[in-house]
């Protein structure tokens, strides 16, 4: 991957930031823990995706008219017992409501949505799809950097930004490289970069069986973990347990417990409709957008040479030059 190196050597001496980059590297520990910050869209045994910042609003639309129409429905259900037009009149109200919800519904799922950014642990190999075009890198070949900046504006008042970055090449045109935003930036700091970095690693090198330590989990709860993982990412639930603890610990008082159960009840049909357009988009994305290439190599019974083997095969490595007029963020 010289034409990675020779980009990042490039672009470390062109910015002068060479003493302030903080470098990751696939072989040594970035922090202490594994953290995982919402960003992990799916996680199977095989590969991970990290979501992009523009599908974080995804299924609200949908949830809010939904929720609209559950509780109009509840409000006006009594004149159903009035008179025949009152029924008429609920009926047509629910058929409006409940058809644009439905409406709505379809196109988020069917909107295009961003692609993630794929860690694939059985070739050992990151992919990133831009429509047409196709990126990646071998994990054990990986650049990746973060620097953390501290701007004070009138606006926004102080406010700390640290972009964790990765080097992709485009397939089939190894001279043409791109820098990667792994997630948002905003709000982050270093050692919380370090933490997600941490925790892309060890799912990299020991798959997504750890615990939060990092250290490997036995192979009878590994159900278990994956299951915690699909759990975790659904918003549609209470989470009466936990407001419990953080009562008995005194973190939360017992009124505030009932405002937040009464809260997250009220709220329940508008995060069941957002899952659902969130696991649907998610679906539809897994089987449209991605490369041929790609998606065979994420299968179990897939081929496990990666991208890069086969453009070596091609003899597309040598003499290459960098383009570094090319640099691209997600």
């Amino acid at each position: 991957m010289q034409s990675i190196k020779t980009y990042f050597a490039n672009l470390s001496q062109r910015l002068g930031l060479a003493d302030e980059l903080i470098v990751l590297s696939p072989k040594r520990r970035a922090a202490q823990q594994p953290m995982q910050l919402g960003e992990v869209q799916d996680q199977t045994e095989h590969y991970l995706d990290l979501s992009s910042g523009a599908e974080e609003g995804k299924g609200v639309f949908t949830g809010v008219w939904g929720l609209g129409a559950v509780y109009m429905s509840l409000i006006l259900f009594p004149i159903v017992f009035q008179d025949w037009e009152g029924v008429v009149f609920v009926f047509t109200t629910m058929a409006v409501m409940f058809g644009i919800t439905t409406a709505v519904f379809l196109i988020e799922v069917f909107w295009p949505s961003s692609s993630p950014i794929r860690f694939n642990r059985r070739t050992r190999e990151v992919y990133f799809q831009d429509k047409d075009k196709l990126y990646h890198v071998p994990w054990d070949e990986a650049v990746a950097w973060m620097q953390e900046s501290r701007t004070v504006t009138q606006y926004t008042g102080a406010m700390t930004e640290t972009p964790l970055q990765l080097l992709l090449q485009r397939y089939g045109y190894p001279e043409e490289v791109i820098a990667l935003c792994l997630n948002l930036p905003m709000g982050r700091t270093a050692e919380t970069q370090g933490m997600l970095w941490e925790y892309l690693r060890c799912y990299m090198e020991k798959g997504p069986w750890f615990d939060n330590q990092g250290n490997t989990i036995p192979t009878p709860r590994r159900e278990e973990v994956l299951d915690k993982h699909s759990q975790k990412h659904r918003s549609a639930k209470i989470h009466l347990q936990l407001n419990r603890d953080l009562v008995r610990d005194g973190v939360m008082s017992r009124g505030r417990l009932w405002a937040t159960t009464i809260f997250e009840i009220f709220m329940l049909p508008l995060f069941f409709l957002r899952d659902k357009v969130v696991k649907y988009s998610c679906q539809r994305a897994a089987r449209n957008q991605w490369h041929p290439l790609v998606k065979e190599r994420c299968r179990a019974d897939g081929p496990s040479t990666r991208l890069y083997d086969l453009e070596v095969a091609e003899g597309l490595h040598q003499h290459i030059s960098v383009d570094n007029s090319i640099f691209s963020k997600k």
